[in-house]
Order: C-alpha cells, then sequence, then structure tokens
C-alpha cells in the first residue's frame, strides 16, 4: 500500500483501509489521522502486515473531535462489518444516559438495546468512565432517584443526601420533575453553574496546596466538557465529504452576520488568564484559521508585571505584549470574560491605534458582549457561530490553565526539593 502522507490531513478523524473491488477490510479512529496512518508504513506487527498486504486503496474522513470520530468509526463499522475489526460491531463499548419514564424518573447508564423505556435519553458516548463521573457529579448537585418508592427504610444515597427521598416518600412528584428538568437542562449543554462551582473548589484545593484534590477536581471538569460538547450528525461526514469544511464556513458566515463584522474572520485570536489567587499567573493566544485551530500560532505568556487578584490588568499585559510582536493582524478578538474583559481589550486596542473587532464571551450564560452593545447577545445553543465562539473560549482555556499547571507544578516540585535539602 501507498499512502501519500502529505496529502493526510493532522485532524482527528476516521480512515478506511480497501482491498479488492473497494471492499471495506478495516476502519480506524484517530486523534491525528497523519499521526496513525504513518505508523502503517513500516508494520513490525504480523497481523497488521497482513492487513497491509491486502490493501489496495483508502479514505480519510476529517471530523471535528475525537468524540466525533469514535461514534463515526463505530456506525462505519457496523455498516461495512469489515473483517478486520472484532470490536465494535455492537453498542456494547459505547454508553448513553437514559431517563425514564417512571412516575418518579431515574437516571441511568445505559445500552442501545434498553433504550425503549425512555423518557429521553443523550449519547452515544464512547468514554464509559466519562459518563459515570459525570452521573455521580450532577447527582451532587441534583439528587435523583435509582430505587423504587414506597420502602420503609430509606436508601444508601438517601443517607449519602444523592437521593432525595423517593424511596421513603420524602419528595413530592412536583418537586421531584423539577430535578429532573435541571438534570436533562445540564446534559442539553447549560451545565456552567456546575462547572463555576467545580472551578472555585479547584482554586480552593490549589490555595490549599492539595494538588491532588485540584487535578481531581479539574479531571471531573474535563469529564463533564466532554460529555455536554457539541456533537453534529455524523451521518453527515458520509454523505458530504466536504461537510467539515462547509460546516466550518456557515459558522464564520454566520459569526460575521451576528457580530456585525466588517469581513469574514478569517484569523480569529482567542485569549485567557489563568491564576490561583494572583499566582502561577498565565495567559495564553490561540490561533483559529478558516474557522480551525492553527496550533504553530499558538503563544503563551508568563505575566510579568502584574501581581494580586486582577485577570484585567494581566489581560491588558497579554495584549499589549502580543502587539509588540509583528505577528498577522487578526480579523477578530474573543477573550474569555464579560465587560471587564471587553473593556481591558478595547482599552490595548485604543493604545496601539488598532481597530480590530473584539468580543468577549462569559462562560456561565454563554453570554457575547460587543462594545456598541449595552446588552449581551445571547445565541441559541445549536448555532454554529456559537459553537465556533465557544472553540476558541475553550481553546484559550485549555491552553492557558495548561501552562498554569506546569509552572505551578515546577514551583512546587522547587519548594519540596528546597525542604528536603534544608531537612
Amino acid at each position: 500500500m501507498r499512502i501519500n502522507i502529505t496529502k493526510v490531513p493532522e485532524k482527528p478523524g476516521v480512515y478506511l483501509f480497501k482491498g479488492k473491488e473497494g471492499k471495506v477490510l478495516y476502519i480506524g479512529k484517530a486523534l491525528n489521522l497523519r499521526k496513525r496512518l504513518k505508523g502503517y508504513l513500516n508494520p513490525t506487527d504480523t497481523k497488521i502486515m497482513s492487513l497491509v498486504e491486502k490493501i489496495i486503496n483508502f479514505e480519510t474522513l476529517a471530523v471535528a473531535s475525537e468524540i466525533e470520530a469514535l461514534i463515526l468509526e463505530a456506525n462505519l463499522i457496523k455498516k461495512f462489518q469489515p473483517e478486520y475489526n472484532v470490536r465494535l460491531k455492537d453498542d456494547k463499548d459505547y454508553l448513553y444516559i437514559k431517563i425514564t419514564n417512571d412516575p418518579f424518573p431515574k437516571v441511568i447508564s445505559a445500552r442501545k438495546k434498553t433504550l425503549s423505556d425512555s423518557k429521553v435519553y443523550f449519547g452515544p458516548y464512547p468514554s464509559a468512565a466519562a459518563v459515570r463521573t459525570t452521573l455521580k457529579i450532577v447527582r451532587r448537585i441534583f439528587p435523583f432517584s435509582s430505587c423504587k418508592p414506597g420502602r420503609l427504610r430509606a436508601c444508601l444515597y438517601y443517607h449519602l443526601g444523592l437521593c432525595p427521598g423517593v424511596c421513603i416518600g420524602e419528595i413530592s412528584q412536583k418537586d421531584y420533575s423539577r430535578n429532573i428538568r435541571n438534570v436533562i437542562r445540564f446534559l442539553e449543554g447549560k451545565k456552567h453553574k456546575i462547572l463555576d462551582d467545580l472551578r472555585k473548589e479547584m482554586v480552593k484545593a490549589s490555595v490549599e496546596l492539595k494538588f491532588e484534590e485540584a487535578d481531581e477536581i479539574y479531571n471531573k471538569i474535563k469529564s463533564i466538557e466532554y460529555i455536554t460538547q457539541p456533537i453534529s450528525d455524523v451521518s453527515r461526514y458520509v454523505e458530504e465529504p466536504d461537510f467539515l469544511k462547509t460546516y466550518r464556513q456557515e459558522a464564520l458566515t454566520q459569526l460575521m452576520k451576528v457580530l456585525s463584522l466588517p469581513k469574514m474572520p478569517k484569523r480569529i485570536e482567542g485569549y485567557d488568564i489563568s491564576n490561583i489567587q494572583g499566582e502561577f499567573a498565565t495567559g495564553s493566544m490561540v490561533v483559529f484559521k478558516n474557522g480551525e485551530p492553527e496550533k504553530e500560532s499558538y503563544r503563551k505568556f508568563k505575566i510579568k508585571k502584574y501581581t494580586g487578584i486582577s485577570d484585567t490588568n494581566m489581560l491588558k499585559e497579554v495584549l499589549q505584549r502580543r502587539f509588540l510582536n509583528s505577528w498577522p493582524k487578526p480579523d477578530l478578538i474573543f477573550v474569555d470574560g464579560g465587560k471587564g474583559q471587553l473593556s481591558a481589550a478595547l482599552s490595548v486596542l485604543r493604545e496601539f491605534h488598532l481597530s480590530i473587532p473584539v468580543a468577549a464571551l462569559a462562560k456561565r450564560l454563554e453570554e457575547i458582549f460587543l462594545p456598541a452593545k449595552e446588552k449581551s447577545i445571547r445565541l441559541p445553543r445549536n448555532s454554529s457561530a456559537l459553537h465556533i465562539a465557544q472553540r476558541v473560549r475553550d481553546e484559550a482555556h485549555r491552553f492557558a490553565i495548561s501552562y498554569h499547571r506546569k509552572i505551578r507544578n515546577s514551583n512546587f516540585l522547587t519548594i519540596a526539593n528546597t525542604f528536603v535539602k534544608l531537612k
């Protein structure tokens, strides 16, 4: 098999190896298609070698995210039943979250074949661990039942504060329904109150130097973000080979209209600040070109000028340092935050005599703040313009916090080593 690696995109997606008469022999997924296919050029495993010998052609389908690659892989394996795929021929590795039709509905993880008694369901989700972690967190905030009513004794979950007392009749059907509505809203993506609380817990644990606990909370946050991220209809990737490119263009066009931009925002820059009570402060700059991350253009900043708790001043420093460089100018800037962060960005643009459109995206209600508007903009959850704004904001947050954690952990190790030497 000959693979022209340079033509394979460095994106998440699915690859199909084909044999004689176009028969699909194997379907796989990858976070980076080019890197994965490179591994097939010089195989050492005998099973892979026997597969490679039969391959005449291959096809790749790039998608927007890892979770879409996993779901698309499963769907294609079920459709083609390739002889070299031994897993994922049914739904055994994929979980759904279902809410049952009971008078007091249960919220449980389930396989596809058990969804018939669902009031509503969400999924599929490739990561069973992420599903279970998310349900545990949601249950802490919105307690729900996993047992039948009419028991003489309260269940264990009631004593743990995770069941509102359905088992012993301590909650009315009306009040319980309110809890279930909140769970549904959360799984629909309205997750920000829970994420805000978890981030506060993470900061508190870090300030108290409980870094293992902070990392555990961070992993919970990532599980929630993974489960509730927007997912496209993966069948469209098969029906429309250029779907991803088309979707990105549609999103940029919609964003241009929503924000009243003078031109298509081909280069978007996103900024965020990460710190613990002003300590170990870092800033990030991420770049999206034509709606896709351009990681070689990312930049990270260690805050130098400002101390104390002042995200807006730290953002000013990052933007000032950015515009002292001769990097290409963006068509649009997104900052993570609200009116304060927007004002900080505008002051730097005025300082450098730049007329670049800028917007702030606040996490809690996904509000977009613009300089010329008194009220924020709230876009529908399924808006492609909102999705691209979220991707820029979330990527800036991820990049800032990863650098912050690196500095924080390095500093902690230095203190620990000094303490050991002193002893």
